[in-house]
């Protein structure tokens, strides 16, 4: 029964790994390992003194703890929203919700999910049929033309996640997960629905790819990692800044919230029927079974609702908006679509290129600046800061870092980088959006990190898959495949290696299949012969496999997307030095195009047709493979044959 459990599962996972449906994976990865502890059973008092260990006492601290950080007083300044230009109002968003956008609300509810305070799961509404749908359509309806909304959709429920960082009985050490009601979670995706449509038309900056169709983190952890590697290449300095907002989401003032709604041609029905999801909201902690009196939450987005994530980028648009205003300092990139990646004469051709300057990557609150000096770096973050101030938003000088990448044979000297007076840490390597930047620009740290994430994936299943002898040997494989694999290779599409990291990458790669099919050393069976086993490629070809497949979705994308002016682009003030460069990201791609057998000329046009491209990427995977084990077998044939004519 258990084997029957974890293959579905293990199937289920690789399928949300293979569609990038990052939730869902994580949500799966956590049934395979196991539940988590949740709870706490004893808490430090506020001055950090006294250790708490009676229910009541330990509720009535949570209480007043998220009371403290759910009502923070935040302002926002006129001027700053007046200086905002005005977007034509959209009457559109104002229309009475229809049954269709309802029925496709329902679709779109995650199952599974803990339900609110009415205790009705996601479940019931997606079995509930047309009869239900109606019966929602005439209440949301209703709603809509009264602009009320239920206490019941505003309310929440808070439980208590530890972040597995510092002291556990810290609550700052706690992450705060809102439950809400199922139905008030149909009528904000509808919301969302509308306000994701509207905002596409160009309202939101091309760098923000946080909650937003067909962009994620990778979009711009590659557009990080060319950054680094175009500005080495073409000798020019690089300085980035990631800013880190003191509770972002929680200090958003909502009064200011409504204005920039406003300005971003919300009409007055739509922002009323938001507005009432938010006012009156109030919020009970849960802990251990105990819940506590209810207590109002006055300011920021909901947490935990859909809509807040686009809310705050709204916010976040409006305040670079506002600090960028007449400001366009950051890196110039001049970028051309046509005549070949490979082809670098292309861009002699002035008349024809086109101009961007890459200044912010933003992932909703996570938002890293990028500049050529430290001046212009310290001019950012005072536009930054500036705005922050009439946003009402604040900048963490503790837990903001500053990045330096000298150009090539420059002398490494610190930034010096201030906000509000203090300086800012300066690091040699950064943590961003889970991948590790290094100002050496090669991988050797991210690559040390994936192995030891991987081999700790790998322990934890120890005693529930790999050594329960009532598993099927499949079934561990495709959990090996699900689980591990994934958090080796995690960002390796935008990697760019060399022979000594994808040797140690496969090396630990062999290493587990050894474990998993309980094959010894002392068995004296080749590494092709363990792979074929287990029907797992090397992991040589799965590097160059996912970096083809990446490189197909970036040539794919519109013409504005950032990550793919930045690929095929260089710098506009960059000068190559005399002698070969170091190996580019393009180098790499241009040997998996060969090992894969995939023509140099042709494969952009090829890369157009998604399904296609897929085939064709999947067949060279094939033969690669198959090329790489013959050459194995054939090398050590030649071994043995030397060893037994020297008697070795």
């Amino acid at each position: 029964m258990q084997d029957a459990w974890l293959c579905a599962k293990a199937v289920e996972i690789q399928s949300y790994a293979d569609s990038n449906n990052t939730k869902c994976l994580y949500n799966a990865l956590k049934q395979v390992y196991g539940p988590q502890h949740s709870g706490t059973s004893a808490l430090l008092n506020l001055d950090g003194t006294t250790l708490l260990t009676e229910k009541d006492k330990i509720l009535e601290r949570w209480v007043k703890h998220y009371s403290a950080v759910l009502n923070r007083p935040s302002c926002i300044n006129e001027e700053a929203i007046a200086r905002l230009p005005q977007v034509e109002i959209n009457q559109s968003l104002a229309f009475l919700p229809s049954i269709e956008e309802i029925s496709k609300a329902i679709t779109l509810l995650s199952s599974g999910k803990a339900p609110g305070s009415d205790a009705i799961p996601a479940e019931i509404y997606k079995a509930g049929g047309p009869r239900l749908v109606e019966k929602l359509t005439d209440v949301f309806q209703a709603m809509w033309k009264l602009e009320a909304v239920p206490k019941e959709f505003k309310d929440t429920i808070i439980i208590n996640l530890y972040k597995r960082k510092g002291k556990r009985q810290d609550c700052d050490n706690h992450r705060g997960i809102s439950i809400l009601s199922v139905a008030g979670k149909i009528l904000a995706r509808i919301l969302l629905n509308r306000l994701i449509v509207h905002l596409d038309q160009g309202l939101l900056p091309e760098s923000q790819c946080g909650f937003r169709k067909d962009r994620g983190t990778t979009d711009m952890v590659f557009t990080a990692r060319q950054l680094q590697e175009k500005c080495q290449e073409q000798n020019v300095d690089l300085y980035m800044a990631f800013v880190d907002l003191t509770k972002a989401f929680d200090t958003v003032s909502r009064e200011g919230l409504w204005k920039i709604m406003a300005k971003y041609g919300c009409p007055d029905k739509f922002i009323g029927i938001v507005r009432n999801l938010h006012d009156g909201m109030t919020a009970s902690v849960r802990d251990q079974q105990e819940l506590s009196d209810p207590f109002p939450i006055t300011n920021g987005v909901k947490q935990g609702c859909v809509l807040a994530p686009t809310l705050f980028s709204m916010v976040f648009s409006a305040m670079l908006q506002d600090s960028f205003q007449n400001y366009n300092t950051g890196i110039n990139f001049i970028y051309r679509f046509d005549g070949g990646l490979f082809n670098l004469r292309r861009m002699q051709a002035k008349t024809r290129v086109e101009e961007v300057t890459v200044r912010e990557l933003l992932f909703a609150d996570d938002c890293a600046l990028v500049a050529g000096s430290n001046k212009d770096l310290q001019d950012s973050m005072d536009h930054l800061s500036s705005a922050c101030n009439n946003f009402g938003l604040t900048i963490s000088t503790k837990k903001t870092e500053v990045l330096y990448q000298p150009a090539p044979g420059k002398p490494y000297t610190e930034p010096t980088i201030f906000v509000n007076g203090q300086k800012l840490s300066a690091v040699d390597r950064f943590t961003y959006l889970g991948s590790t930047l290094s100002r050496a620009v090669h991988i050797d740290d991210e690559v040390n990190i994936r192995i030891v994430k991987a081999s700790a994936a790998f322990g934890r299943l120890r005693d529930s898959v790999w050594e329960r002898t009532g598993i099927k040997q499949e079934t561990k494989l495709k959990v090996y495949r699900a689980v591990v694999l994934p958090t080796l290779l995690y960002g390796c599409e935008a990697w760019t290696v060399y022979q000594r990291h994808a040797k140690k990458l496969n090396h630990i790669h062999l290493s587990c299949l050894r474990k998993l099919l309980r094959i010894k050393w002392q068995d004296k069976i080749p590494d092709t012969e363990v792979l074929s086993k287990a029907n797992i490629p090397s992991i040589y070809t799965m590097l160059a496999k996912e970096q083809l497949r990446w490189t197909g979705h970036v040539t794919r994308m519109p013409y504005v997307r950032l990550p793919k002016q930045v690929f095929f682009g260089e710098l506009k003030n960059g000068k190559r030095a005399q002698g070969g460069p170091k190996k580019r990201y393009k180098d790499t791609l241009k040997a998996s195009l060969k090992s894969f057998g995939l023509d140099l000329k042709s494969w952009e046009s090829l890369a157009q047709d998604r399904p296609a491209w897929r085939r064709k990427v999947q067949d060279g995977a094939v033969l690669c493979e198959s090329r790489r084990s013959s050459c194995a077998i054939l090398k050590r044939q030649h071994i043995y044959i030397l060893c037994m004519y020297y008697n070795v």
